[in-house]
């Protein structure tokens, strides 16, 4: 990919991070989460993410940024239900944060 290129699609991505929604983080009640989630659902397929700081992000999936796999919760449609979102939440959870910063 030229240079050009590539920092257009850099900051695409900067972009897209920066407009997408935080709806919780993984040390707070996943359950909620979960739920205001799958409410997003309505309007448009999402991709839920974390970041470093153990925000939950999610944007409409196609304008949402590349994501490296460890950060990815996953990409949903209408017919996700609240309590497979929360599943996924609670699998980052774990891989995420050491058990010792949740107790």
């Amino acid at each position: 990919m030229p240079v050009l290129e590539q920092k257009s699609s850099n900051r695409r991505a900067r972009s897209s991070a920066l407009k997408a929604t935080v709806a919780g983080s993984l040390k707070g009640d996943l359950s909620a989460v979960a739920t205001r989630l799958q409410e997003a659902l309505h309007r448009s397929d999402i991709t839920v993410w974390t970041n470093a700081d153990s925000d939950i992000l999610f944007d409409r999936a196609e304008a949402s940024p590349q994501v490296g796999a460890e950060w990815l919760a996953g990409t949903y449609g209408v017919g996700a239900s609240a309590s497979d979102i929360e599943a996924d939440l609670l699998a980052l959870r774990h891989e995420c944060i050491p058990a010792a910063i949740l107790d």
